[in-house]
């Protein structure tokens, strides 16, 4: 397990990027604002199936993925079932699980500007304006995440795939750069979309056969086809129906 061990100082400086104040938790804040809590949230990069600290606990890492992603998974002997997603942008907060049955689990290489739940706490009480947008986020996060699970319950495997696959064609990467990384295994994206991993498979090919999706590998696509893409998620039809 990862004991939140920020990068070495040569590599925080290359990932010291500017995205801070962009993002929706320091909104309203002025810049001295800004500035105290970016020097208290550091860079922790895990390795891909690495266990981040997810329990609750004082040290808990609180923080904003950078890149890579988390899975929340579920795990009893062998069985590992994923129930839940944080992407590159997502706010990674103690709002969630906090089971022991429930581990957080980096994918691929994955890096989190963060601090320990302790330290945050301590911000949130010394920065009025950061707790209105925490509390915001972690709510919008929780609707986000009903809303992901009802429409799934609604939706077919072609559906499910579709909608997946369509969120991560919408995470942040260079403009010139159309390969879109799913990051995800076969079986983990059947974990998460409550489908077997044949399924997860023939469903990609079907894509990519329709032309809808370039497969460059198992885990790099293009969308070639997004309007058809978008269309094979159901949503269309059903925002029709309900009109």
């Amino acid at each position: 397990m990862n004991a939140l061990t920020p990068m070495s100082e040569a590599t925080a400086v290359l990932s010291d990027r500017p995205v801070l104040p962009d993002h929706p938790l320091f909104a309203g804040l002025t810049r001295s604002e800004a500035e105290i809590i970016a020097a208290t949230l550091v860079p922790h990069v895990f390795k891909d199936e690495e266990i981040i600290r997810f329990d609750g606990t004082p040290d808990q890492l609180i923080g904003i993925v950078r890149s890579g992603a988390v899975a929340h998974d579920i795990r009893a002997g062998d069985k590992i079932t994923t129930v839940g997603l944080h992407l590159a942008g997502d706010l990674l907060s103690h709002s969630g699980p906090r089971t022991a049955s429930v581990m957080a689990v980096a994918v691929d290489r994955t890096e989190i500007l963060g601090c320990t739940m302790q330290e945050f706490n301590a911000l949130l009480a010394r920065f009025p304006r950061l707790q209105l947008n925490y509390l915001d986020l972690v709510t919008a996060e929780l609707q986000a995440t009903r809303d992901w699970y009802t429409l799934l319950g609604r939706k077919t495997a072609t559906e499910r795939v579709a909608t997946l696959i369509l969120r991560l064609s919408r995470q942040p990467r260079a403009p010139e750069d159309p390969v879109i990384d799913l990051l995800l295994t076969r079986e983990r994206i059947g974990s998460l979309l409550g489908i077997k991993m044949e399924t997860v498979s023939r469903q990609i090919r079907a894509f990519a056969k329709a032309g809808v999706i370039a497969l460059f590998s198992p885990t790099k696509i293009a969308v070639l086809d997004p309007t058809a893409l978008v269309d094979a998620t159901g949503d269309i039809w059903r925002e029709n129906a309900a009109l």
